[in-house]
């Protein structure tokens, strides 16, 4: 057997549980931002998705949390331990949360009942800027407790 060989067997064994998973069926981190993604997308197909038309306060509302939310767990799927790679990670999850939101408007154009609005994908933007926000503070808490 070839040290080459051992040395691959021997970082194997020290893989965690969740490392050999996340190996084995790619990231599972991205699990939790895509299950958000399909329930976005689930009530932009729905003509009305809470059962009446919302006031223009609580869809501003719904939107900031909604890709808030999104935001947050891209950023959770991105981010690795190394701090190197925080900031592109937090710049990709806006990214990625604001590029959803636009998709999203353009597909409620072609929902019956539903429209496109420029307003929702800025409401979407500050909900994603929230979410990253919320991922710094919690990264520096956790660094700073370890």
């Amino acid at each position: 057997m070839s040290n080459e060989m051992l040395a691959r067997g021997r970082s194997l064994v020290k893989m965690t549980a969740t490392e050999r998973a996340e190996g084995a069926f790619g990231s599972l981190r991205w699990v939790p931002a895509l299950l958000w993604m399909a329930g976005i997308a689930t009530l932009s197909h729905q003509s009305t998705p809470l059962g009446a038309q919302p006031a223009a306060g609580q869809a501003a509302a719904a939107h900031v949390v909604l890709y808030g939310g999104l935001a947050f767990l891209l950023y959770w799927a991105l981010s690795r331990r190394s701090p190197g790679t925080a900031w592109a990670a937090l710049l990709v999850s806006f990214g990625l949360a604001v590029l959803f939101g636009v998709s999203d408007e353009l597909h409620q154009a072609f929902v019956e009942g539903r429209v496109a609005s420029e307003a929702d994908v800025a409401f979407d933007a500050m909900g994603a800027c929230f979410g990253v926000a919320a991922s710094w503070l919690l990264r520096t808490a956790l660094l700073r407790l370890s």
